[in-house]
């Protein structure tokens, strides 16, 4: 008989994004392993997950905190609007929402009905370990009840990017801070995807097993992808991003720069942009003037991950746009399939973390800046690149780390 595992996670399959094909790649083979008891946010993939024998669902806030104020218009007070909004924008009050948002308290009135069923789970089973995989801080709120319930069961929890950053404003500081004690209190192991983000909770955990366990790729849809060195000669070159484009990822300048690299070289360009674009990203996009100019952009918006992966096997290089502030710790998801289609990148970051495994190894890295892109395309054109060890980052490998840390714990309880 297969051991009981509950999963908790915000993603699981069907979703366009990473964190549901990145569920879906590691269950595929735990499910095999393990009999599973899935927890996830019913905004994040409301039918049952095929992976699980049982699949509960909890509910969280929802994100836009101005929603309620929006029905303005209907009242006439369209000029009240913009202020009221202006005043709700503010960093303190977002800070104060966010707060409220990711709370226990909040989290319980929303779901009266997943303790109970968390208490017949674990009455009627025998639970042998939990795997939570965050940031997302409503899993943990999920496994420090169990912890109280059954605080024998082992707990492995997987960290995906920090939890206490300081990317953007309004942070509910208090919130990552509890959120990261909750994680000292209840972690049996610790399963970190970067260098950075291991480094961080292993100065907060020193009496924690801590382990690196990098991202991966489905190896099964890029078996057959082998590197092919640019041709020079070439008149025409497709580059893909696969991922959407938010704020603050300069689309503005990666185009330019493109045009900068078809106007030194008469490369003619197509750019895929293979999922969708904020407000902010598409303002940046219609501000670029491209008529006529050898540079063609296509938005595909946001499809299956097999067509995603059609599109990557097709391109030519292959697109990382970070955040111009960045981070230290994470690796965007798309990176490794990337590595795992044997594409050149084409990195424009400053993050320490991605530059490493990057730069000159799988393709170049560049800074938010139009010259630098195109002399980043210019180099990917004269320079060749090893994609030898990429089975290192292959989801398989990587579920077969994360089960032997299961598998061990359950093992040490046993004993």
């Amino acid at each position: 008989m297969k051991p009981k595992i509950i999963v908790v996670t915000d993603y699981i399959e069907g979703q366009p994004v990473a964190a549901s094909i990145r569920y879906s790649g590691l269950m595929k083979y735990i499910a095999e392993n393990y009999t599973v008891y899935t927890f996830n946010d019913i905004k994040y993939g409301s039918a049952p997950s095929q992976y699980a024998t049982e699949n509960y669902k909890y509910k969280t806030p929802d994100s836009r905190f101005t929603q309620s104020i929006q029905a303005g218009t209907k009242l006439g007070l369209d000029s009240r609007r913009g202020w009221f909004e202006q005043i709700l924008r503010t960093k303190w009050v977002i800070s104060i929402w966010r707060n409220y948002k990711y709370s226990g308290f909040t989290f319980k009135r929303l779901n009266p009905d997943l303790f109970t069923q968390m208490n017949r789970l674990l009455r009627t089973e025998d639970i042998h370990a939990v795997f939570v995989t965050v940031p997302d801080i409503y899993g943990l709120f999920v496994m420090d009840y169990i912890h109280r319930i059954a605080p024998h069961i082992p707990k492995i929890i997987e960290i995906r990017d920090i939890i206490n950053h300081n990317i953007g404003e309004g942070n509910p500081k208090f919130a990552f801070r509890r959120a990261e004690h909750m994680i000292s209190r209840l972690a049996d192991e610790i399963v970190a995807v970067t260098r950075g983000i291991y480094q961080h909770y292993e100065q907060q955990n020193t009496n924690r097993n801590i382990h690196l366990i990098k991202n991966g790729y489905d190896e099964q849809i890029f078996r057959n992808c082998t590197y092919q060195s640019m041709d020079t000669k070439k008149k025409h070159m497709i580059v893909s991003h696969i991922g959407s484009i938010y704020k603050g990822r300069s689309i503005g300048a990666f185009i330019e720069g493109l045009l900068l690299f078809y106007q030194h070289t008469g490369v003619c360009i197509t750019f895929n942009i293979v999922g969708v674009l904020d407000q902010q990203a598409q303002d940046e996009l219609k501000s670029v003037d491209i008529r006529d100019a050898g540079v063609n952009i296509r938005v595909i918006g946001s499809v299956a991950h097999t067509v995603a992966a059609s599109y990557l096997k097709e391109t030519d290089i292959a697109v990382i746009l970070t955040h111009k502030k960045g981070s230290e710790y994470a690796i965007p998801g798309k990176t490794f399939e990337y590595i795992g289609a044997c594409k050149p990148i084409l990195a424009v970051t400053e993050d320490p973390e991605l530059y490493t495994l990057i730069h000159q190894k799988y393709g170049e890295c560049c800074r938010h800046d139009a010259i630098d892109i195109a002399n980043g395309l210019h180099r990917i054109m004269a320079h060749e690149y090893d994609f030898s060890d990429r089975l290192q980052y292959s989801r398989e490998f990587q579920a077969l780390q994360i089960m032997q840390i299961i598998d061990q714990k359950i093992m040490s309880k046993r004993a």
